[in-house]
């Protein structure tokens, strides 16, 4: 059955821009074999400050609770919203990284996977979503300066990181399965594949800048033997500007 799922695309995102994800070989191989988008439960994140929010909206939250006569705390409310949020991390633009190859590639047996906005939004309205999705370009801020952050809805908050993480330029898709009137007791799932055709969707393969030739022969390999046929290139970074 064809599905047509609503998501939401910031207006400032362009079906043509290119989106890049720097993993390493086993998670390309992964990936491939699996022909799924793997979505991360929020709260497994490595980054203590994914859903931070700034000291007024974490007051305001307190304050709401008491007057109420809540037993919950800001704490509590934070912890069940990252148990019920779920992104897939990308970079924005066409250039290498640099930064981005050392954090996330971590060796030099790893690869750029190229989409576009566009194939991504597509990927995601044909699979027949748990909770709302949206492509969201990430916001950063100084949060201990409280800025006035949009969080409606709550799962929001995603869209914003920490001002020392704006070299990563941000794209993410964020899935929200939040119940509409509290957080239920049930364990969430600590991922969600979301399925996709390599062929239309994988824009072009980039190989790590320190990786060795044989390196780039077996990926262009791998890829031919999924069916895919883009490009595989070695990233600009290896070679020296004229």
């Amino acid at each position: 059955m064809e599905v047509d799922t609503d998501i939401f695309l910031d207006s400032g995102l362009e079906e043509t821009a290119v989106l890049r994800r720097y993993i390493d070989l086993a998670k390309y191989l992964s990936l491939l074999k699996s022909k799924s988008l793997y979505l991360c439960r929020t709260d497994l994140l490595q980054e203590k400050f994914e859903g931070s929010f700034t000291p007024s909206l974490r007051a305001s939250i307190e304050e709401s609770y008491l007057a109420n006569k809540i037993n919950f705390t800001y704490d509590d409310f934070k912890r069940k919203l990252r148990e019920h949020v779920y992104v897939s991390c990308w970079s924005l633009g066409i250039d290498d990284n640099a930064a981005l190859w050392s954090l996330y590639g971590k060796s030099e047996c790893s690869v750029a996977l190229t989409t576009t906005v566009g194939a991504l939004r597509r990927t995601l309205q044909s699979w027949q979503s748990p909770g709302s999705l949206a492509i969201r370009e990430v916001k950063y801020v100084k949060h201990w300066r409280d800025p006035s952050l949009d969080i409606n809805p709550y799962s929001k908050v995603f869209q914003y990181k920490v001002s020392a993480y704006a070299f990563e330029k941000e794209v993410r898709v964020i899935l929200d399965v939040m119940p509409p009137k509290d957080f239920g007791n049930a364990e969430n799932a600590e991922a969600f594949l979301v399925p996709f055709q390599p062929a239309s969707f994988v824009r072009s393969v980039v190989v790590s800048p320190e990786a060795p030739e044989w390196f780039v022969e077996l990926v262009s390999d791998v890829t031919k033997l999924y069916g895919i046929n883009a490009s595989v290139k070695r990233s600009m970074l290896a070679f020296d500007p004229i």
